[in-house]
């Protein structure tokens, strides 16, 4: 597991190209979970991640490597890993995983959804 994600490194570089979040979810083929989870040092990045987000943000792949707390990134550029394989079974439409995380991650957000709307109900309800 890394131990030192430069958060406001990675942010800067976003808010610099114009980009969000969600724009490195979509080039590393990862959920915005996912990214949250590597945001929060919760989660490594794997070599294809790491060359994917440097494309986007347009920086040096052993930087990013550097910043998010890899120990090693392999000086080989990154093969794409099986989990990106579009044509693999387990692809969802589109060539997204889904993986434990994935499914976790909308059980969560559909759990803030339910209180939310039980929050505003009960509001209405004591009008």
């Amino acid at each position: 597991m890394g131990i030192f994600f430069d958060q406001d490194w990675f942010d800067a570089r976003l808010k610099a190209n114009g980009l969000t979040r969600g724009a490195i979810a979509q080039a590393a083929g990862m959920s915005i979970d996912e990214v949250e989870m590597v945001f929060s040092d919760r989660r490594e990045l794997e070599t294809a991640e790491v060359h994917a987000i440097a494309r986007v943000l347009s920086a040096d792949p052993r930087e990013v490597a550097s910043r998010s707390g890899l120990a090693d990134l392999d000086d080989q550029p990154a093969a794409m890993s099986p989990r990106f394989d579009r044509s693999a079974p387990q692809a969802a439409p589109g060539g997204y995983a889904i993986t434990r995380e994935v499914i976790a991650g909308i059980h969560e957000r559909l759990d803030r959804l339910e209180r939310m709307l039980e929050m505003v109900l009960s509001k209405l309800d004591r009008r």
